[in-house]
């Protein structure tokens, strides 16, 4: 490996792999907002505590006692180490380095594969991409992952130039390791094997005038007999590698079934309801907002491969239409698209624009203007370390990912027992009150079936259904978030006007219920100015630097007061917020309370703004509907749907519209 990687031998060279790895490190800073860490953070813990792995579940209630192929064992306990010598901070500077080192891993095999000029292409390239796919860069196994892929891409573009089969000794050994750190580890065979289909093809196909891709038959050097058969042995031993866990075959099945669900057909219920599992063009928003950049990725990647030509290896492609496939599946595999993509895509690019290359040389040499050539990488590195500096402390969980305030609450409470919380909040429940008390789910849905993934769904759809999973199950405290994810409101209102339950903490963004005792009539009033006060005075304290996420918790905070029908509460804090949101979220209040003027104004103001806002054309196409004008309603539900198709509360708007017409007489 040491003999592969190459090194900077000029000052220039040296000062561009800095910016390479000092770009990648800063992209990777931001605090913590992934709920899996903290049952990886648990799990690492527990195996420390019992000297011993994990091969059932101890941590929850659905799941407790079952089998638990824990293939991220390695990952947990080192998070645990670097955790434990410097809280998150460390374990987010532990991963922006792995990235910074991944980087320099590609960014030495474009350099040594087509050239060192090559090396501010990639660079530029990889940092814009990179930062696109930002959020998705998490305190994960997948950053492992990272550095595993940079290391096999690494070696067999090597030996795919070269042919040395001492070249891929590593590989194997790589495969083990990486085996024990995460289920991807299934990438490593399916790279080998992506290599040797397209060596195989391109060796016995390349030289035919009709083949479309780079002739990559053996160098004269090279034994013809050994090339053949290196890289289908390497497969195999791979393969066998990946079965060096505590968990053996079990292990190596697992990521088939992982794929299997992540497949993204009918009845999926996995695909369909975990947000980093839906395909990223399945919903209008993700393709306009957060994955807007995916199809100029694409079209990019798939640009650079026509412009390479018959210099573009069948490895190559075969590598991007996998990782393409896996990126169009679940919108959590677009960080490997961009990861191996980008060096794919700047080699080819490389290899097809040697004349355009050429005259941008000669130009710029005749002006005394070669610099010009960094411009875009300087751009690229100031604007992703502007971003990085903007990012708030590292020591703290992102806001409101964690439950931390009624985590500590319960903490400080006596007894024992069981909790209901949304399955974001499992994980932290896990690393901050087990084993006193478990969480009946959490976000290793590997361990439930479909159809108890489906069911806890259906609790927030239908809310009093939880009413007879109380009878079964006991809890003693409920924690629910308000806005992230937004889906448990109608549940929280349940619990908060029954008579079983108590409010007994919130923020506005996540609230913790408790048990009611008999004559028990205590508990925490939405409706009263002077909670409203002390929430607000909460708030203020706690976000008074940082007035963007103030805002989104006082959106929160409305919302759960419409939610409980508390609509004076709600307009009280409304007048604290000044953004269009809190508009449109008044306008739904006033609605909700019958104030059907009151909500036409509020929806009026934003369309003056944006006159295609789809939640404010559903909000006045509901106040002409109970007024009883039809027809204006339904030209404003079809406004709506023309900017955007998908919108569920306009189809469901405009079906309960329908089905009113043709019942009339």
């Amino acid at each position: 490996m040491i003999r592969s990687v190459a090194f900077p031998r000029t000052a220039r060279e040296r000062a561009l792999a800095a910016v390479c790895a000092m770009g990648a490190f800063a992209v990777g800073i931001a605090p913590v907002a992934d709920g899996d860490l903290w049952w990886h953070l648990a799990a690492g813990r527990e195996m420390v505590r019992t000297h011993s792995f994990l091969r059932v579940d101890p941590f929850s209630v659905t799941a407790g006692g079952r089998p638990w192929i824990d293939v991220h064992w390695l990952f947990q306990v080192a998070s645990y180490g670097v955790y434990c010598l410097g809280g998150l901070t460390a374990v987010v500077l532990a991963k922006c380095l792995l990235v910074a080192v991944g980087a320099l891993l590609l960014w030495a095999t474009v350099m040594r594969t087509v050239g060192r000029r090559a090396g501010t292409l990639f660079a530029t390239a990889f940092l814009v991409a990179l930062y696109c796919a930002r959020e998705l860069l998490l305190a994960r196994p997948v950053v492992v992952t990272l550095i595993f892929t940079a290391v096999f891409f690494m070696q067999l573009e090597r030996y795919r130039r070269e042919r040395r089969p001492r070249d891929l000794v590593l590989l194997p050994i790589a495969q083990a390791a990486w085996a024990n750190f995460q289920g991807l580890s299934a990438l490593g065979p399916a790279i080998v094997a992506a290599y040797a289909l397209g060596m195989a093809l391109g060796s016995r196909l390349g030289g035919q005038r009709w083949f479309p891709f780079a002739d990559e038959r053996a160098p004269r050097r090279a034994e013809r007999p050994a090339s053949i058969v290196v890289l289908p042995l390497l497969l195999l031993l791979c393969v066998l590698a990946s079965c060096a866990t505590p968990y053996g075959l079990n292990a190596v099945l697992l990521p088939l079934k992982l794929l299997a669900r992540l497949v993204p057909v009918h009845g999926n219920v996995y695909s369909a309801n975990v947000a980093e599992n839906v395909p990223p063009f399945a919903l209008h928003e993700a393709t306009t907002t957060q994955f807007w950049h995916l199809k100029w990725f694409l079209g990019l990647l798939l640009t650079s491969l026509w412009v390479a030509g018959r210099r573009a290896p069948v490895a190559h492609w075969l590598v991007a239409a996998g990782l393409a496939t896996l990126a169009l599946m679940g919108n959590r595999n677009i960080l490997l698209l961009y990861w191996l993509g980008t060096p794919i895509a700047a080699m080819n690019v490389w290899h097809g624009t040697r004349r355009l290359r050429a005259l941008v040389r000669l130009w710029t040499a005749r002006r005394g203007a070669a610099w010009l050539r960094f411009v875009p990488l300087t751009a690229a590195l100031a604007f992703v370390a502007v971003a990085a500096v903007r990012e708030p402390s590292l020591a703290q969980a992102a806001p409101f990912r964690t439950p931390a305030q009624s985590a500590q609450i319960v903490e400080r409470r006596p007894g024992r027992g069981t909790v209901f919380a949304a399955d974001e909040y499992g994980g932290y429940l896990i690393w901050r009150l087990f084993p006193r008390y478990r969480p009946y789910m959490d976000t290793r849905l590997i361990l439930r079936t479909a159809t108890e993934f489906a069911d806890y769904l259906a609790l927030a759809e239908h809310p009093e259904r939880f009413d007879v999973l109380q009878r079964e199950q006991a809890f003693d405290y409920v924690v629910l978030p308000v806005g992230y994810p937004d889906r448990y409101v109608n549940l929280v209102a349940h619990l908060y006007s029954g008579k079983d339950w108590k409010l007994i903490f919130t923020d506005g963004t996540e609230t913790l219920f408790a048990r009611r005792a008999p004559g028990d009539t205590d508990g925490w009033d939405l409706g009263s100015r002077q909670t409203s006060e002390d929430i607000l005075s909460a708030l203020e304290r706690r976000f008074a630097n940082t007035p963007r996420v103030r805002e989104a918790a006082l959106l929160q905070l409305a919302t759960l007061d419409v939610a409980v029908q508390a609509f004076g509460e709600a307009e009280r804090v409304l007048d604290a917020t000044s953004s269009s949101e809190g508009e449109g979220l008044r306008a739904r209040a006033r609605l909700a309370s019958g104030d059907l003027a009151g909500a036409q104004q509020s929806a009026e103001r934003r369309l003056a703004e944006n006159a295609d806002d789809v939640p404010s054309l559903n909000v006045m196409a509901m106040v002409l509907l109970r007024r009883g004008q039809a027809r204006p309603a339904l030209s404003l539900l079809r406004r709506a749907l023309v900017a955007n198709p998908f919108d569920s509360e306009a189809e469901e708007i405009l079906s309960s519209l329908e089905q009113h017409v043709d019942s009339r007489p």
